[in-house]
């Protein structure tokens, strides 16, 4: 019983860091009526077009649909901090021209910074505050992320924080350079919209074909969801569609 209660937890909390990801933030308990309306929902639906296989498989296909979307958008965090970045680093920028040190500076940066980079930065202020040296915060930063834009901010800032010369031009630099970044990465993503959205809807056009199918009384959603000849069509049938669809998603992703 305790290992089940284990596991049960070990999942919610991995559903809850991807939702986090997503930038949902979800209690556990939300997690749980999450899933267990989304699994009322499909099992109802299954219920109604195949008794309790079509039930079974409804709960289960509505399930993995909710992951599969966590899934897909668990950058959209990432996308919306290398966004904010950039004001980030200005306003250490700007507090360092009014005659702050480094610390206080990205101290009184971070109070101001929106979410989700303030849960990013205010860690980094707290350890700030207690007296650690802002060259060693950053690092560690950097060494936590260290692919992507809050790793090369951080690496820059704690550059900053052992060199001399004109600290606020430089983390202006990089400031700029994140930004521009930014707008390339905005720009890619927009020319390849049309081919993501394409790749989607080549990916539901099965699934929705049967739902369509099922809905209208054909007797093909009879065959797939009481037949251990049809169970087994529809399971290769949606694993091949599953595999599509990310074989496509990663054809979309390497041309951006």
């Amino acid at each position: 019983m305790n290992a089940a209660k284990r596991v049960l937890a070990a999942v919610a909390g991995r559903i809850q860091r991807m939702a986090a990801l997503a930038d949902v933030h979800l209690t556990l308990p939300q997690v749980w009526q999450g899933l267990g309306a989304v699994a009322l929902l499909g099992a109802g639906f299954g219920a109604l077009q195949a008794g309790s296989v079509g039930a079974l498989f409804g709960m289960v296909g509505s399930i993995a649909a909710s992951l599969v979307a966590l899934r897909i958008n668990c950058h959209r965090r990432d996308r919306v901090i290398e966004g904010q970045l950039p004001g980030f680093l200005e306003a250490i920028a700007r507090g360092l021209r009014t005659g702050l040190q480094l610390g206080p500076a990205a101290i009184e940066a971070a109070s101001s910074t929106p979410s989700p980079l303030y849960h990013e930065v205010a860690p980094l202020a707290a350890e700030l505050q207690r007296g650690i040296r802002s060259a060693e915060v950053f690092e560690r930063w950097a060494n936590r992320r260290p692919h992507s834009g809050a790793g090369l901010a951080a690496a820059a800032i704690a550059f900053a924080a052992t060199a001399g010369g004109a600290r606020a031009r430089a983390i202006d630099g990089v400031a700029a350079t994140l930004r521009d970044r930014a707008a390339l990465e905005l720009e890619v993503r927009s020319l390849t919209s049309q081919a993501r959205v394409s790749a989607m809807m080549i990916a539901a056009l099965p699934a929705g074909f049967m739902l369509l199918s099922a809905g209208v009384g054909d007797d093909g959603a009879s065959f797939l969801f009481t037949t251990p000849i049809g169970l087994a069509i529809l399971a290769i049938g949606l694993g091949l569609d599953v595999i599509g669809a990310l074989w496509m998603r990663r054809i979309v992703n390497a041309r951006t």
